[in-house]
């Protein structure tokens, strides 16, 4: 019973990581779900134009 460790009530607990490791991992992960999100969509827009170019009398 004397190795366990009681702390005080009031300490905070001391955090896994720093506060800017987590803002950047969620910044990371907005980044990469979005770019999963709006390349295809993308790829398919790019593909539409270069393979059935508008035929217009006024070009």
């Amino acid at each position: 019973m004397t190795d366990m460790v009681t702390s005080p009530v009031g300490s905070l607990p001391k955090h896994i990581l720093d506060i800017w490791v987590i803002v950047l991992v969620i910044l990371a992960t907005v980044i990469i779900m979005t770019s999963l999100l709006l390349c295809p969509a993308t790829t398919v827009i790019i593909y539409r134009v270069r393979t059935y170019p508008l035929r217009s009398s006024a070009v």
